[in-house]
């Protein structure tokens, strides 16, 4: 008995390690649709903190590039998805976007300040591929009605982004 249950328990982990091991990606491969799409979900104040928004746009825009110091397989689509403290990053009426000279906030690793908030916003907004959408419950509640970029995003909008999306990252 003791023997039957221990082939049987070989034989159902040889067959769920086949399955495991036929069913894994390759680092080079992307979605089963054939469409790597990214959602970037920025939720921290930048006001109060600017990293967590600098590292995001630097992730947001190294995504969608071919080249990052080696060739690399781009994204298809990055999707920034502002929400909570977040939306900050485009209200017109705070700091990060009425300065007529941005204030350079975002570090490189030898902590060199080489970089805006506004300015790593616009780089990404003008990659193809990219896309800013906005909670709307959250940009209400801020006063936020005319954002310096993207779009209040519908239900379906928010529901299909995360519905779809092939990876998420959050900051």
């Amino acid at each position: 008995m003791i023997k039957a249950s221990r082939n049987v328990l070989l034989a159902v982990t040889a067959v769920t390690l086949s399955l495991i091991g036929s069913t894994s990606f390759a680092a080079d491969q992307s979605s089963m649709d054939g469409m790597e799409q990214v959602v970037i979900s920025i939720r921290t104040d930048p006001l109060k903190d600017p990293e967590p928004a600098c590292v995001a746009l630097q992730i947001g825009k190294n995504l969608l590039m071919e080249n990052v110091g080696v060739p690399v397989t781009p994204a298809d689509r990055v999707s920034l998805f502002l929400t909570i403290d977040g939306v900050e990053l485009v209200n017109p009426e705070n700091q990060i976007n009425k300065r007529k000279k941005p204030k350079l906030v975002c570090n490189t690793p030898a902590g060199e300040n080489t970089a805006s908030l506004a300015g790593l916003l616009e780089e990404f907004v003008n990659m193809e591929g990219s896309e800013v959408l906005i909670c709307p419950l959250c940009s209400a509640s801020r006063g936020i009605t005319d954002p310096t970029q993207g779009k209040d995003a519908s239900a379906e909008e928010i529901h299909n982004l995360f519905l779809f999306a092939d990876k998420v990252i959050d900051f």
